[in-house]
């Protein structure tokens, strides 16, 4: 099993319950949730069109896409619209 390598990017305590940040870890952008004061971090980049998930507002621990409203769980990345099109999540 592979082993999991965290970057530290932030204090917990620099993202507010409800906020969002995106950060750039590598090449890759990624948002940041602070989602009922459980932490979240998903690829910032919509697989459907390319919209900034981290501008996107959470549902019930579904995160809606601005673009075109697509949604993806916070937890996994499914899609219910499209399970093909899943998002890339990560430990946190």
């Amino acid at each position: 099993m592979a082993k999991v390598k965290y970057t530290k990017v932030m204090k917990c305590d620099d993202l507010e319950i409800g906020k969002s940040a995106i950060i750039a870890v590598g090449d890759k952008e990624i948002a940041l949730f602070n989602y009922k004061g459980e932490y979240y971090a998903i690829d910032n980049i919509c697989p459907h069109r390319g919209s900034p998930l981290g501008e996107g507002r959470i549902e019930e621990g579904i995160l809606i896409c601005p673009g075109h409203e697509w949604r993806f769980e916070l937890k996994s990345g499914w899609c219910p619209q499209n399970p093909e099109l899943s998002t890339e999540v990560y430990p946190i």
